[in-house]
């Protein structure tokens, strides 16, 4: 009817208002985002100095005693400061193989820098020269037009990695080269060299592709939806998590207050129930503890 026709278009006219406020409102907490990242900065480029050893400021007041203590040969700065870390958050140490570690254990800093229109960031990972790639920086962009409304899911318009330079095939943490036998229509045999790919942390710098979506049936989608989620959990553990709070995932504190978060309150009681359970697996691999003494095991 007309009426509700009429009442429906002035409801329009204020939701167009909403969006135009929300306009403004995305370019200045944009821009107030520039505003306190840049005050950070210089806080960051201390942090890299400490964890390379390139500024001793925190070690002066060492007591004498602890400073003969430490061999002459010890690394300055913090080794593996970044490795650690990343170790402590488990969905990037579920990514993190052991010959990653080896390549990992040459970062010497990981930024990452808002668009100054607030649609997305860029993560960096600067690496020290190593014997695996020749990159000095790996690099994976996020574009994001909902970055700031954090009541949506994200809406990723699009997704970007790097090329990583190999040194050479034996030094390729992502593929591995092996040789098969292959017999041909004479029966003969030789030897072809061929990659395989293999588990790898630095597969995530290069993000999965989307294709046709009129092609895809809805189990292509479903796996296509998983893997660009957990792509951008990843890019969100290292932006909200690694990279403000870098030194409290190195130390375990980060870990240690999450799990507190989770058993504050109410949920002591589950606290206990699963500290006592965990005391139990200390002696019994198996996650079902066995009957108390005088009871029988259920029936399935």
């Amino acid at each position: 009817p007309a009426p509700i026709r009429k009442c429906v278009d002035e409801l329009k006219l204020l939701n167009d208002q909403r969006e135009k406020f929300l306009e403004e409102y995305l370019k200045e907490r944009a821009a107030l985002e520039q505003k306190y990242q840049a005050m950070m900065n210089p806080l960051f480029d201390q942090r890299r100095q400490i964890i390379s050893g390139a500024n001793d400021a925190a070690t002066k007041d060492t007591d004498e005693q602890e400073a003969n203590e430490v061999p002459q040969d010890f690394p300055s700065g913090v080794p593996e400061f970044w490795t650690l870390a990343m170790s402590n958050i488990e969905t990037l140490e579920e990514l993190i193989t052991e010959r990653d570690t080896e390549a990992l254990n040459f970062l010497k800093d990981i930024t990452c820098q808002d668009f100054e229109n607030g649609l997305g960031f860029k993560l960096s990972f600067h690496f020290d020269p190593n014997p695996f790639f020749t990159n000095n920086v790996l690099i994976k962009t996020y574009d994001v037009p909902n970055l700031y409304l954090l009541e949506d899911e994200p809406i990723l318009k699009n997704v970007s990695g790097c090329e990583i330079d190999w040194k050479d095939a034996e030094m390729c943490l992502t593929h591995r080269v092996v040789c098969k036998k292959q017999r041909n229509k004479k029966g003969e045999i030789r030897h072809v060299k061929k990659r395989e790919k293999i588990e790898s942390f630095f597969h995530w710098f290069s993000p999965p592709k989307l294709p046709d979506l009129s092609e895809m049936d809805e189990e292509e989608a479903d796996a296509i939806e998983e893997a660009f989620d957990h792509d951008y959990d990843v890019a969100q553990q290292f932006r909200c998590h690694i990279v403000p709070k870098a030194v409290l995932w190195f130390s375990g504190e980060a870990m240690s207050n999450a799990l507190e978060g989770v058993f504050d309150g109410d949920d002591n009681l589950l606290a206990g129930q699963i500290s006592q359970a965990m005391a139990q697996n200390t002696t019994d691999s198996s996650p079902f503890p066995p009957p108390a003494e005088g009871t029988e095991e259920p029936e399935c």
